[in-house]
């Protein structure tokens, strides 16, 4: 059988064909239109910038794994009577679940939009069918492609600041790219190693990982001060264990890139490679490194996703 990797032109655009059978590309760029109209009253994107959008959010490795596992289900659920009845259920929501993984590349604003998608399904589809597979993935398309449209207007490179707030913590670029050196070597034994500084540059260059990271810094450095009530500043300060805050701030930087970020995230966090481990083990002089260690594998685990969905590896499984 063929992989998207290596043949990833061909089976993309047999995906989008596949897509456009069940909702003509005119139909989606008309609701995306309406869509920027309803929410933000903008009225004159020129539709060349739509179909340019849609065509990208539908390039994405992971609106590809998404959509494909949407229209398969959509099939099986004509045949299975179980599943049937399930998704008759007024509570029924899986279909939703999956569908927002796309919405997760493009940020809070991408899911806030595909719950009005939802909510008000009929008044772009007049005549599809609200409660399927299908029609939560076309939600999710479009939700991004307007998303990404509204956000396109911010082109501002955060790099330098980014790395400036992360010097300011003990942290430099060197080393997230030795963590993300040690996680992807074992699948790229032959890779170069500015490959893994390139990917990290690129998330960091991310408005929405500036906005996470200075976030972090700004509750850790106030902890460390003693700035919030007693009660916050020791759960924090103690990084207690059910305390899973830092974790919400800095996998919005991952779910940028797709799930398999977001699964390097939770390795991370768990193993504590390298300098996460030095962040998090140091608490002297009343020092509060709760946010950011988590924030480093944020950005870590974006580039391992970021440098998988661009980059075919020679082995599909790590080398021992």
């Amino acid at each position: 059988m063929r992989t998207f990797l290596k043949e990833k032109a061909n089976i993309f655009n047999e995906f989008r064909e596949e897509v456009f059978s069940h909702y003509p590309q005119a139909v989606i760029e008309e609701a995306v239109a309406r869509l920027l109209v309803e929410i933000k009253g903008i009225k004159k994107i020129p539709y060349e910038t739509i179909t340019t959008t849609l065509l990208g959010v539908l390039s994405k490795t992971e609106t590809y794994n998404v959509m494909s596992t949407l229209m398969e289900l959509q099939k099986k659920v004509k045949h299975d009577s179980e599943l049937l009845a399930s998704m008759k259920d007024p509570a029924y929501n899986v279909h939703r679940t999956i569908a927002m993984s796309i919405c997760g590349l493009y940020g809070s604003g991408a899911i806030s939009l595909f719950g009005f998608m939802d909510c008000k399904f009929r008044f772009f589809f007049p005549t599809k069918r609200p409660k399927s597979f299908i029609s939560k993935g076309i939600c999710a398309i479009v939700a991004s492609t307007a998303s990404s449209i509204i956000s396109e207007n911010v082109k501002e490179d955060y790099t330098a600041r980014n790395l400036a707030l992360f010097e300011s913590r003990g942290v430099v670029l060197e080393d997230m790219v030795d963590i993300l050196d040690q996680l992807q070597r074992p699948y790229n034994p032959d890779m170069e190693r500015s490959l893994c500084e390139e990917h990290i540059l690129a998330v960091l260059r991310k408005q929405q990982t500036f906005h996470a990271l200075q976030l972090a810094i700004k509750i850790d450095t106030a902890v460390e001060a003693e700035e919030f009530n007693p009660q916050y500043n020791h759960i924090v300060g103690q990084d207690e264990g059910l305390f899973g805050v830092d974790e919400s701030i800095a996998t919005a930087v991952p779910l940028m890139y797709g799930t398999i970020a977001l699964t390097n995230f939770g390795y991370l966090d768990k193993e504590k490679i390298g300098i996460i481990k030095d962040l998090d083990s140091d608490h002297s002089e009343g020092k509060c490194n709760t946010f950011i260690d988590d924030m480093v594998c944020g950005i870590v685990a974006a580039a391992c996703g970021r440098l998988a969905h661009n980059n075919v590896p020679t082995y599909s499984k790590p080398l021992k």
